[in-house]
């Protein structure tokens, strides 16, 4: 019988996959077929092979002058010409093997030296833009300049008109300018010179009765303005409010009563929408009557970045930002903005100039790192969570992340170490536990896979991918009534998922449930026209069952999707032999072993099916290719024994023998073949 490879995947809980494969190989038992009586092998084809051979070995072809030596071995096993060329070969393999090994080697330390700079050119390609892309951005960033120059020109015309009203001693109408024009650009210098010496020319118009009037009224502002502040800062919210409308009714242009008011709406109660709105309203009029009030700006991109508006968010951050350039909390918060607009780059820069006033910021380390991750910079990104990490080392998500960066490396002994002391720190946090799971399955560790996810299991009980989990590494451990019902849990979690339904096969087919394994891969195929495995699998039990062109039609069909797999080629040859068409058997199992030339089961059945054709000659050397890839597979010798003898090649088959005797002590068809020969 011929065999087959049944493939297996297991999906990690984060967006990780990872391929198993079952290889169950079952070899087609034949006969060799009477041949017309031949003749013993003379020493000139001996000479001729032991030339040929020399001349592949001068070229390089170690395993085509090894193949032509076996025979001669397997024909004369005390043959010391063969045998000394033979060790001379595998010694020049062996040095060649160790010298391509020291290249990687080598090859590798260099690679692992400029692995930080490679991430960042692949990040860099990674976000290439496409020509459409790089002309939509070209286009809005000739809109922003526009937009900036046309915000200039207005200053500048209102700065001009205010410097005219200053002139004419209409300081009222110099103040407003100044002030329309903060509003518009609150860093603007002429503007803010403008107000100062508008400001200060009213004062020195006053008369000394207006003077000693402003300045009594003013005290008396500061000292309800200090009392609303306190009141804030004790979350006397209502108390605040009062103050604030008292401090207005004394001073009606004054911008920080209004935002006194704006802090007590907003910091009574941020998540609720009517206190936001009013907040809003008070920190605008705060800001028309002093635009350069950084913490309304602050407080309304906070209020926008609530209210999912990241444009207004990230305008109203930057103003604040060019205010109060010291403020760490202020370029956090435009971070968060940026990058909830996707805008990775410039959010980057945010979360580094928070590290570069504030070092141990809260999570800021942490958000710089998602954003390398986003850009692609992945050793930027470890740096980043490594530092949070050293910040904040109770910081689950920065353990977490840490583990996805191993994991996509597979480095899975550091993603166990960093998804554990995320699950510990917080237990909670149902994708750590199946994160760990990944993890711990690629180590192999599969009874602490199966504790991972069952805690993942106590935390979402019907999660469908838990379930499928749960079910491959029972799979793994032969555990079958585990397989079955975690493949089954999954499959009623969701019905239509043909990895789903495709494990439950496997599980039947463990189980030895053979018609509902079929059932299972059916339905999943169906499912899914564009998944080779259940048909794979169907093929393998229909030819299992006899039903050659059930097996042959499932099998044609995975071969439209995996041309090249040598896995359906050896299958389907299966099926044609079964079926008795040989041609298209032979076919088929050439495809499947050049496909793979190292591959023993394929070369095997490559060999079998020669046998099988009548194609002794080549079958002979097929069998010489299996031995010469493992010597201890007793059947190639006894196939390769019975050709010979049947072609009337009697010593080389007792030498074949001999070998067969030497190599595989204790064979079971040696007495057998022995009797045969004589």
């Amino acid at each position: 019988m011929y065999g087959n490879r049944k493939i297996l995947i297991i999906a990690g809980a984060v967006i990780l996959a990872l391929l198993l494969a079952f290889g169950l190989f079952f070899l087609l038992r034949g006969h060799g077929r009477a041949e017309r009586p031949g003749i013993e092998q003379d020493s000139s084809k001996r000479e001729n092979m032991l030339i040929l051979a020399r001349d592949y070995f001068k070229q390089s072809e170690y395993q085509m002058a090894l193949d032509l030596l076996n025979q001669l071995l397997i024909d004369n096993a005390s043959d010391e010409d063969a045998r000394a060329l033979r060790d001379d070969i595998l010694e020049a393999r062996k040095s060649e093997n160790e010298a391509s090994r020291q290249a990687e080697l080598d090859a590798l330390k260099s690679q692992n030296e400029q692995l930080a700079q490679s991430l960042d050119r692949l990040g860099e390609t990674l976000n290439r833009e496409s020509p459409e892309d790089q002309a939509a951005r070209e286009r809005a960033e000739a809109e922003r300049r526009q937009r900036a120059e046309a915000q200039r020109q207005e200053v500048d015309t209102l700065v001009a008109e205010g410097r005219r009203a200053l002139s004419e001693k209409r300081y009222e109408d110099a103040v407003d300018a100044a002030n329309s024009a903060l509003r518009i650009l609150p860093d603007s210098l002429s503007a803010r010179s403008l107000k100062n010496d508008a400001e200060k020319a009213r004062r020195d118009a006053e008369s000394a009765a207006e003077r000693q009037a402003r300045e009594e009224r003013e005290r008396e502002l500061a000292e309800l303005l200090d009392d609303a502040r306190r009141a804030v800062d004790h979350e006397e919210y209502s108390k605040a409010k009062d103050l604030a409308s008292r401090a207005r009714s004394l001073d009606p242009d004054s911008g920080e009563a209004w935002a006194v008011e704006g802090d007590a709406w907003y910091l009574a109660d941020p998540g609720n929408r009517e206190n936001r709105r009013r907040a809003q309203d008070a920190y605008e009029a705060a800001l028309e009557r002093n635009p350069q009030d950084w913490n309304s700006h602050y407080r309304l991109g906070q209020i926008a970045y609530k209210e999912g508006d990241m444009d207004e968010a990230i305008n109203s951050f930057e103003r604040a930002a060019s205010l109060k350039p010291d403020m760490a909390d202020i370029w956090f918060e435009l971070g968060k903005a940026q990058f909830r607009d996707s805008r990775y780059d410039d959010a980057a820069e945010s979360f580094r100039t928070v590290s570069g006033i504030q070092d141990d910021f809260p999570n800021n380390w942490f958000n710089l790192g998602l954003c390398y991750n986003r850009l692609g910079k992945t050793s930027d990104a470890a740096g980043a969570f490594t530092q949070n990490i050293r910040v904040q080392p109770d910081h689950a998500p920065s353990h977490y992340e840490m583990g996805r960066i191993y994991l996509r490396d597979k480095n899975w002994s550091g993603a166990a170490d960093s998804f554990t002391m995320a699950a510990n720190l917080a237990p909670e946090k149902v994708q750590y536990w199946r994160s760990l799971g990944a993890a711990e399955y690629g180590l192999e560790n599969y009874v602490e896979s199966r504790n991972a996810y069952n805690k993942a299991l106590e935390l979402e009980p019907s999660h469908g991918n838990t379930l499928y989990n749960l079910a491959l590494i029972a799979l793994k451990q032969n555990d079958v009534d585990e397989a079955l019902s975690r493949a089954a849990a999954a499959v009623r979690s969701d019905g239509s998922n043909a990895v789903y339904l495709y494990t439950l096969g496997q599980a039947a087919e463990l189980a030895g449930l053979d018609e509902q394994a079929i059932a299972s891969y059916r339905k999943s195929a169906s499912m899914d026209p564009g998944y080779s495995k259940p048909r794979i699998n169907l093929g393998v039990l229909y030819n299992e069952k006899g039903e050659d062109d059930q097996a042959i039609e499932y099998l044609l069909q995975a071969l439209k999707i995996e041309p090249d797999s040598s896995t359906v080629w050896n299958n389907l040859g299966k099926a044609y032999l079964h079926k008795g068409d040989y041609t298209n058997s032979l076919k088929c199992f050439e495809k499947a072993a050049s496909s793979e030339p190292d591959d023993v089961e394929l070369q095997m059945n490559l060999a079998l099916a020669l046998t099988e054709s009548g194609e002794n000659s080549r079958a002979e050397t097929a069998y010489s290719r299996v031995i010469s890839l493992e010597p201890g597979r007793g059947e190639a010798y006894d196939k390769l024994a019975r050709l010979q003898f049947a072609s009337g090649d009697t010593a080389g088959a007792a030498a074949t023998a001999a070998a067969l005797e030497k190599a595989v002590p204790g064979y079971p068809g040696l007495g057998e073949l022995k009797a045969l020969m004589q």
